[in-house]
């Protein structure tokens, strides 16, 4: 079995290109101590998001996810940049910029591990990969040394994620003990199903207790539930800029790997049959628990970080949705909801850095008076939660839209889910509630008296008004979303 020979070099180009970057900026913080650490988190800005431009573009146009996980990147470094008076003071102490360097180069090594997981045909590939990924999230968790919340979110991870990576491996070994191959495809699965080489049927159950153990993995990755406990404290304990990453790259990250692991299935997920129905039963039961404790858990929180943490795991159960048509466009649908999910949740957490530099709070009651002191910046942080909640005219809508209609067509086929259409219209119903809290908070709420007008910061309007404009022209072009599918 020779797996080396199913890649090709020019397919990890961009991974290598972001690996040599990450390489040279840290030669330059520790041979050139004098330049400004800051402009770091710039420059790694201008590779991940001109190596998007170039997925994009280029014959690797396929590659929907690496692409996304390069914008996410670009996003978040973006966010850094911004970030430097919490950095510092959190990192090395007021008025240095020492061990900030590393900051900033870490995430291109991670979005390099995303672009080569997106290319993976094997488990191997698959699990390298996404260990590249995990890594460094650990470090970028806990890297303010100084805030006694990033090192207890960086441990919260480590020991979790741990457990999960654990999950992954014991389902890699014993997906290579029932197939003899770490080879993803529909023709493996097809093989292993039908008992193997001695047609036994305890190679098929040995085979999908394989599966469930990989699923269960991915699951992590995404923060569905059960898996779901470490995401809340890890994104309010985390540097925002790195909440930022794993909210929307470290996510994309996860929905690649579920659909490189579930879209072997899709030739024997049909009605009717055993794999069919067992895929869409444990699929159904997981979304309808993610939307359950995403949307319920979001209800009662105070603090912005914290509540886009659950409302990350919200998220994710709407996504899962579309795993229930895997005969259908799903990498598609995935890749369009993870773009709206994207915009809308890194410019919230631009507005959320930004109110936590100047009002020293993350919580939900530091936006108070926004509409008043500063209306521009109202609309926007009003238009990206309107677009989570699946407000019309935004992309957000249009996206969940086609959650609820995969759902519908599901239904058709298997008739016993007709109690998840309630669940969904339920939990979208709370997500108006808590996202609509921070809205309130800026438009109801009188400022106090030591609230100043915020001061916007050039990188943090550039991208927010980005942000926004792509959700509302995205929203009320469909027809462009439609092409993306």
């Amino acid at each position: 079995m020779n797996i080396v020979s199913t890649y090709t070099w020019c397919q990890f180009t961009p991974a290598f290109v972001l690996v040599g970057l990450a390489a040279l900026l840290l030669l330059a913080d520790a041979l050139l101590p004098r330049i400004c650490k800051r402009s770091y988190a710039l420059i790694a800005a201008i590779g991940t998001l001109g190596t998007a431009l170039y997925l994009h573009c280029s014959a690797a146009a396929s590659n929907i996810f690496g692409t996304l996980a390069c914008v996410a990147t670009g996003l978040s470094l973006l966010l850094a940049f911004d970030y430097k008076k919490v950095s510092c003071e959190s990192i090395g102490g007021a008025g240095t910029e020492e061990g900030t360097g590393e900051f900033y180069a870490l995430p291109l090594v991670a979005c390099a591990g995303i672009l080569c997981l997106t290319q993976a045909k094997d488990l191997i590939m698959l699990f390298v990969s996404l260990e590249v990924v995990t890594l460094t999230s650990y470090v970028l968790a806990g890297y303010f040394r100084r805030n006694q919340g990033s090192i207890e979110a960086g441990i919260k991870y480590l020991v979790l994620g741990a457990m999960s990576t654990g999950i992954l491996v014991y389902g890699t070994a014993w997906y290579f003990g029932m197939v003899g191959s770490f080879a993803l495809d529909a023709r493996t699965v097809s093989y292993a199903m039908m008992g193997g080489v001695a047609g036994s049927a305890q190679v098929a159950v040995g085979f999908l207790m394989a599966v469930a153990l990989l699923f269960a993995g991915a699951f992590f990755k995404v923060g569905a539930a059960p898996m779901h406990v470490w995401i809340p404290d890890v994104y309010q304990g985390a540097p925002t800029p790195t909440t930022t990453f794993l909210a929307v790259g470290s996510k994309t990250a996860g929905f690649a790997l579920l659909c490189i692991l579930t879209l072997p299935f899709a030739r024997m997920a049909m009605p009717g049959s055993f794999l069919g129905d067992l895929l869409v039963w444990s699929f159904s039961i997981v979304a309808a628990a993610t939307l359950l404790i995403g949307n319920l858990g979001a209800l009662r929180q105070n603090n912005l970080k914290r509540l886009l943490g659950y409302s990350s795991i919200g998220q994710a159960g709407f996504i899962l949705v579309f795993f229930l048509n895997l005969r259908g466009p799903v990498t598609g649908m995935v890749s369009s909801y993870m773009l709206a999910y994207t915009l809308a949740t890194a410019a919230a957490f631009f507005a959320v850095a930004m109110v936590r530099t100047q009002r020293g709070s993350e919580e939900i009651a530091a936006f108070r008076g926004l509409g008043k002191t500063n209306p521009r910046t109202a609309f926007l942080i009003t238009v990206c939660f309107a677009s989570l909640a699946g407000v019309p005219l935004t992309l957000g809508f249009l996206v969940k839209m086609y959650a609820f209609v995969t759902a519908i067509n599901v239904m058709g086929a298997w008739t016993g889910l007709c109690w998840l259409l309630p669940i969904m219209v339920i939990t979208a119903g709370c997500g108006f509630y808590y996202y609509f809290k921070v809205i309130r908070a800026m438009y109801w709420e009188k400022p106090q008296p030591g609230d100043q007008p915020l001061q916007v910061p050039v990188c943090t309007a550039v991208v927010m008004t980005a942000c926004v404009l792509a959700l509302l022209y995205l929203g009320t072009l469909p027809m462009l979303v439609h092409g993306w599918v």
